[in-house]
């Protein structure tokens, strides 16, 4: 649970920055000529955290043993991967005969 507050609070706090970054931004260099406010796009603002989230996630990621993690756990489930194949095989004979 830690981590999804973790992680929705972090979204809160850069969309509040955001925000308000672009508010004064926009307010103090350029002022729309028919009288409105210039809006904030929240959807492309919030694809841009997650995405910047999620980059920042990978670059933690240890690259180098990847291939050797994902070995292992091939390895470790090969009793599943029979499983399901034979089960696989079953179910193609029941709906196929």
């Amino acid at each position: 649970m830690k981590p999804v507050l973790s992680f929705v609070s972090l979204m809160a706090i850069g969309l509040i920055a955001a925000s308000a970054i672009a508010l004064i931004g926009t307010t103090l260099t350029r002022i729309p000529a028919d009288g409105t406010t210039p809006l904030l796009d929240y959807r492309s603002l919030s694809i841009g955290l997650v995405i910047g989230l999620m980059l920042s996630w990978l670059a933690r990621l240890s690259w180098a043993e990847m291939p050797r993690r994902v070995l292992n756990w091939l390895w470790a489930n090969e009793r599943n991967f029979y499983r399901a194949g034979l089960a696989g095989v079953l179910l193609g004979v029941l709906i196929f005969y």
